[in-house]
């Protein structure tokens, strides 16, 4: 039986009587009553419950419409930009009830403590991440929200980060060898990509026992670029992620990993000092779930993470890529050398080698999701955690076809069809680098920036081991 396109019904909202209709076509709940109305969007809603408060008359249950309200998009980070109301009503529309009823907290946030009362049920709040947003985001609508589902502070832990190193410490100390004891964990996460990549490599790093289990991943989106968020349909509405969490089914994040040549080093203080990499048979490794890049990317990420850039959100790429391709002296941008061998699945099942003949590279990634920001579809074959490491490779091309590729990403992909463009799934890919200068070694793997050393190797490949579930 079709359903028609809208819904109407009558009941009460904020304890006035009130009508409500619901086009669920476009997702629109509107709210009418006596000298006005209000709109209500699916992409605000994290859920609707049943209201402890209300009082049942003639069979009807009071409801709350749990939802997420935009206050302003300033870019002024002191002022929060999303507020948490629990909106009380009754008698709402069915098939409004049936797209939004929660009949209960989810199994991922029922995580029961330990026997000493040590919650496992963690909120990490990544205070530097992105612009600066996520402890808003917290005192403003996750802690209310969790509330509102019977979720109360003495029910989890909660950790805000002093250091970029913070998030891989919670790591080893708690989620680490909790996950080896067998103990079932969810970690509610305000991030980027980095707060996960940190998560996944203090894991895979270390032994995992026979009794291991993976610890769940609530993500809010608090990233600049938010590529895993935005890849996985955790960004599309205004929640930042929140509704997933609340809705969502914990799935494994794909891992892949990158080896280095011995001497290769991270960069870290905006390029200014250097840490080593964590080894592996005397080579460095480094584990990731979005992207590991050479060239433009890397350079435009390495060159956009500072300070200063930052407090731009994701423009900050579109900057450093325009200064990258329109260089201030006016000369040409920079054509990156390196031998390129791909490890690809031949029709027989067997694994082959195959290098590219020309050594002169403008854009290289390797990735595992398909948009890099929102709007960013960088790989549009990729879907949500398939597994897949996928190749997006242009050669010796001009700033100007550059910024067209990027801009045809940007509608959505046809970059990839382009006669200039390689775009193939990949078992990896090593780069053997052909570059004196230094800044053209560096290699980005999920925003962390790593220098190779001249006349040095990177290698990457799908990873063999998943360690964490993401909720989506």
């Amino acid at each position: 039986m079709d359903v028609p396109p809208v819904l109407f019904s009558k009941g009460t909202a904020r304890g006035s009587d009130a009508g409500f209709r619901y086009n669920h076509a476009d997702g629109t709940l509107i709210l009418e009553w006596d000298g006005g109305q209000e709109q209500i969007h699916d992409k605000q809603v994290i859920g609707v419950i049943e209201n402890p408060r209300g009082t049942r008359k003639n069979e009807v249950q009071p409801q709350l419409i749990l939802r997420v309200v935009v206050l302003h998009s300033s870019p002024e980070v002191t002022k929060s930009k999303l507020a948490f109301e629990s909106l009380p009503v009754t008698n709402l529309p069915q098939d409004y009830l049936k797209r939004h009823m929660l009949t209960s907290a989810p199994k991922h946030l029922r995580v029961p403590p330990n026997a000493d009362g040590s919650r496992n049920l963690y909120v990490i709040v990544s205070i530097c991440s992105g612009t600066g947003e996520a402890k808003l985001y917290f005192d403003d609508v996750l802690s209310k929200a969790l509330a509102a589902i019977g979720l109360n502070r003495d029910t989890y832990r909660v950790h805000l980060t002093k250091s970029d190193k913070s998030i891989m410490e919670i790591a080893e100390k708690i989620i680490l060898p909790r996950a080896n004891q067998g103990i079932q964990q969810t970690v509610v996460l305000l991030s980027g990509d980095g707060g996960i990549v940190d998560i996944v490599n203090m894991l895979l790093s270390a032994s995992q026992s026979d009794e291991y289990i993976k610890p769940t991943i609530g993500l809010i989106a608090m990233g600049t670029g938010n590529a895993l968020a935005n890849s996985s349909g955790l960004n599309q509405d205004a929640t930042r992620g929140l509704t997933r969490i609340f809705r969502g089914t914990p799935r494994s994040i794909p891992t892949f990993t990158t080896r280095f040549s011995p001497g290769s080093v991270f960069l870290t203080d905006e390029g200014r000092k250097t840490e080593s990499l964590p080894l592996q048979s005397g080579c460095g490794i480094v584990y990731g779930v979005v992207v590991c890049s050479w060239a433009l990317h890397a350079s435009l990420v390495a060159d956009s993470d500072t300070t200063e850039y930052r407090k731009f959100g994701a423009q900050r790429f579109q900057m450093a890529a325009k200064e990258l391709m329109a260089p201030d002296n006016g000369s040409a941008p920079h054509v990156y050398n390196g031998k390129i061998t791909l490890y690809k699945t031949d029709e027989r099942g067997q694994e082959i080698a195959e290098e590219i003949p020309d050594t002169k590279t403008s854009y290289i990634v390797a990735t595992l999701v398909s948009n890099f920001e929102e709007r960013l579809t960088i790989s549009p074959a990729s879907k949500p955690l398939d597994g897949q490491l996928r190749f997006l490779r242009f050669g010796d091309i001009s700033g100007a076809d550059v910024m067209r590729f990027m801009g045809m990403a940007m509608e959505g992909g046809g970059h990839e069809r382009d006669d200039m463009a390689q775009y193939a799934p990949i078992n990896g890919l090593k780069i053997q680098f052909a570059e004196s200068d230094s800044r053209w070694r560096r290699v980005c793997v999920d925003g962390k920036i790593v220098q190779v050393e001249e006349g040095g190797w990177m290698e990457v490949r799908r990873g063999n081991k998943d360690v964490v579930n993401l909720v989506v």
